[in-house]
Order: C-alpha cells, then sequence, then structure tokens
C-alpha cells in the first residue's frame, strides 16, 4: 500500500534542545520547506494552538517556495464558518496546485480551547468538528447554493464559486477518546495518532478499523514519531544522551523548552504512561525527554542507525500504519539527514513488502 511521509512544520528555528529562537522567521520556514521537499517528504505538518501564527497564511508562504510538497494544516473548528472556511481551503488548493489536505484539530484540553473563547466540552466539540467536516465537503462538491440547518451551524444559499483543484481535499482526524473514534471514523481520511508501543498502537488501530468497517470505510493511518539516528547504534544513543543533556540544561535555566504542555494536557496522562514504561521500550523507543520533564515535552523517539529505525517503522506499517509523521530535534539538519539515509530505506521497505504481498 502507498505509504506517505510527512514532516512537521516549525515558525522559527528552534528545537527543544535549545530556547525559542523567534516566533516566526519567514525565512527559515521557506528554507525548512524547500529542505524537506528536496529530501523526500510527501507532505508537511502546519500546527496550531491558541497562540501560534496562523497556518494557512504560513501554508500560502510554503506554496510559493515548493512544487511538490503538500500539506497537513491544523485547523480548529469553531473559529471560523465552515462555509468561509471551505472557501478559504479551496482557495489555497488552487493556489498550491491541489496540495492541500486539513487536520481537524478537535482541542483536547479545555484550558487552550477557553483561550479563544471556545467554552463547549470535549464530548462537544468533537460533534461540532463532525458536523463541520460534512459542511466543508458539501461546499466543495456542491453545484448550486443549498441551505444547512443542523445542531451547530445554520445557513442559507451556502456555497463557494471556487473549487478545489482535488477530487477531495484529505481529512485528517485524531483522538483516543471514544467519542474521537467513533466521529472520526464516519468521516476521516486518514486518521492521525502519536507515538505509542507496537502494542498500543496496534490496539488504537484495530479500534478505530473497526469502528470505520461499520460504516463501511477504510481510512488511512498516519502515526507521528521523533527520530534520533546515527551512524552506528552507539552513535545513536548517544546522540539522544546529548539531546536529553541540552534539553534538561535548558529546563534546570528556566527557559522556555518549545511545544510544552501546559498543566493539565490530557494527553501528558498518556505520555508519562508510556514513559512509566521506561527510558526504552521496545527496543529502540526513547522516552527519556517525558519522564526528564515530567511530562511537559512530549517526545518520544525512535533511536538506531536509519536501517534500525527503518525496520522499527516497518513493523508498524505491518499492523496498518501507513503515513509517518517524522521530526527529528536538530531541525533543518535532521531533515536533510533523514532524506539522505532515512527516507530511501523507508521507500526500498515498503516497496519491498508491496512486492512480496
Amino acid at each position: 500500500m502507498p505509504c506517505e511521509i510527512v514532516g512537521l512544520h516549525y515558525f522559527a528555528n528552534s528545537s527543544e534542545i535549545h530556547p525559542k529562537r523567534g516566533v516566526f522567521d519567514p525565512a527559515f520556514i521557506r528554507d525548512y520547506a524547500i529542505a524537506h521537499e528536496e529530501a523526500g517528504f510527501d507532505r508537511i505538518l502546519i500546527g496550531q494552538t491558541a497562540t501560534w501564527p496562523d497556518g494557512l497564511a504560513t501554508a500560502a508562504h510554503v506554496a510559493a517556495a515548493t512544487s511538490r510538497l503538500k500539506f497537513m494544516i491544523a485547523h480548529r473548528p469553531g473559529f471560523v464558518a465552515p462555509t468561509m472556511a471551505a472557501r478559504m481551503f479551496a482557495t489555497l488548493d488552487q493556489i498550491s496546485g491541489g496540495r492541500v489536505g486539513v487536520h481537524i484539530i478537535t482541542g483536547a484540553s479545555d484550558i487552550e480551547t477557553q483561550c479563544d473563547g471556545d467554552f463547549l466540552t470535549k464530548d462537544e466539540r468533537y460533534r461540532r468538528s463532525r458536523e463541520y467536516v460534512d459542511i466543508l465537503r458539501a461546499i466543495w462538491t456542491s453545484d448550486r447554493p443549498f441551505d444547512y440547518e443542523g445542531d451547530n451551524y445554520r445557513f442559507n444559499g451556502g456555497y463557494a464559486d471556487v473549487k478545489p483543484v482535488q477530487d477531495a481535499i484529505p481529512i485528517f482526524w485524531g483522538g483516543a477518546s471514544d467519542r474521537a473514534i467513533e466521529l472520526g471514523a464516519q468521516c476521516a481520511d486518514i486518521y492521525a495518532v502519536g507515538p505509542g508501543t507496537l502494542e498500543q498502537t496496534g490496539a488504537l488501530v484495530s479500534r478505530f478499523r473497526a469502528e470505520a468497517v461499520k460504516h463501511g470505510r477504510n481510512p488511512g493511518i498516519s502515526m507521528s514519531m521523533r527520530v534520533i539516528i546515527g551512524e552506528t547504534e552507539e552513535a545513536a544513543w548517544a546522540k539522544a544522551a546529548a539531546v536529553l543533556e541540552a534539553v534538561t540544561g535548558v529546563q534546570a535555566g528556566g527557559m522556555t523548552l518549545g511545544r510544552e504542555k501546559e498543566a493539565g494536557d490530557p494527553g501528558t496522562r498518556d505520555a508519562l504512561a508510556l514513559a512509566a514504561l521506561g527510558a526504552r521500550v521496545d527496543d529502540r523507543l526513547w522516552t527519556g525527554i517525558t519522564q526528564a520533564t515530567r511530562g511537559r515535552l512530549h517526545a518520544t523517539a525512535l533511536v538506531g542507525t536509519a536501517e534500525q529505525v527503518t525496520q522499527s517503522l516497518m513493523a508498524y506499517y505491518d499492523i496498518g500504519v501507513d503515513r509517518f509523521l517524522l521530526n527529528g530535534f536538530y531541525t533543518i539538519d535532521d531533515v536533510r539527514l533523514f532524506g539522505k539515509e532515512l527516507i530511501p530505506m523507508i521507500r526500498a521497505a515498503v516497496a519491498d513488502r508491496d512486492a512480496r504481498a
């Protein structure tokens, strides 16, 4: 089956191993996107929180700097009318030549969503997201204006003159709660999961797929994972130790670590539960940073040579993961390293499995 390699966008040249270097750096964003395209990544995730720069404007900037790289643009329902959002994404799809993907972010944290004035419960937000996706698709495909009245949205004469280049803009969806899985299985094209052990990931994939089958659907599965590779296994683990030392040094200095989670973030519970299994799980799954930061950072990584990491990723591929969202700790340098060593090995391994299948 096809395997998509996805990168993680940064708004400036900073990661967990050093303090923030600015908030928004257009020149770095351009160079970082070009590096992803040259390295052979298929797509790049442009994230969203209650404080980060706008993802759609950033994607337009990236689109102008690249010719092939696709997007996975995080988007939170509830702040832009779905009719308008549909036109915004369709316009960007036209500008980029059909490279848009929308990652529906319902928001696991009530604390963060309330920063933007959203006081719905998580279950209410997931129901709204489900309805939002239906409206997006209807606006993208309808050949005439239509009226709509649902639980969260109502409009008359909804329509878009501009349509996507793609037959269907792909919808990504995340969340492991019962409601997230129930509703995502009904509407997502790709279900996005975070890092976990093979056993944990396999159980989650099976659970989601079983729910999707009830609706006659078979969505793709995307898994995010940090990666640390070295020329030898010993060199890779030494690199991991250096990353951990840098993170703890930044933390000891009281500086901002980057993509930190606020107190009470629900994902922290799962990250700490994984870290409780040990610093090394499944041979090369490393939770050292999660342990050292007591869950402030979720940075579970695969550590080893490019060949060893590829073997580990193929184990996830064998249980149904067909997309890998991979990033390291050294931003653009890691992107180039992955393009030189890791991505070609992943492609070859997938092709070999498909040929044998």
